[in-house]
């Protein structure tokens, strides 16, 4: 009876030392865990901070267009949709979930970031088509160009087009893989 009792009391401290390990792991885990997310977060921060430079140079470099030859309509709408833009931007980035929030609701909070996110570029792409072809539509209404001008614009826009076609897709795919999936 006495050697039931031990092995009993020697299962259960075995059990308990189980336990106890096991605990360990999994605040290991999650440690592990928390620093991943984190280092990919901070890559998103970095990421998220260039549209706000992006979007004051472009502000500061509006009036110029006026230069250009571009109605006072334009700039109007230009500054508009980049102010526009820039709020929507902070929106998006408010998104971004903090590390000091338990895993799931900071799982939560980046599944929203990345909704939002995609689902800007059905806003933000009409919103550059519009401003593009307006641009343009001014440009040939008001200034008097000789055919190789013409073309050597056309030739910078698309140029610009493939940059910055290239640079978003680029920050796209950065945006996807910058952080661990959760669940």
């Amino acid at each position: 009876m006495e050697t039931t009792d031990n092995t009993l009391k020697e299962m259960q401290q075995q059990m308990q030392l189980l336990k106890d390990k096991l605990a360990k792991q999994t605040i290991v885990n999650e440690q592990i865990m928390r620093n991943a997310i984190a280092k990919g977060l901070k890559s998103i921060r970095t990421k998220a901070a260039i549209p706000y430079f992006a979007g004051l140079a472009a502000i500061l470099c509006c009036p110029s267009f006026y230069n250009l030859g571009c109605s006072l309509g334009f700039l109007i709408y230009s500054e508009l949709m980049i102010v526009f833009c820039l709020g929507a931007t902070w929106y998006t980035n408010c998104q971004i979930p903090k590390m000091d929030e338990d895993l799931l609701t900071a799982a939560g909070h980046l599944t929203r970031f990345k909704k939002i996110h995609a689902e800007w570029l059905k806003i933000g792409i009409p919103l550059l088509m519009v401003w593009l072809g307006w641009l343009i539509m001014d440009l040939f209404r008001s200034v008097d160009m000789s055919g190789a001008e013409v073309y050597a614009l056309m030739a910078g826009i698309g140029v610009g087009l493939i940059i910055g076609l290239a640079a978003g897709l680029k920050g796209r795919r950065g945006l996807k893989g910058g952080a661990p999936e959760l669940g």
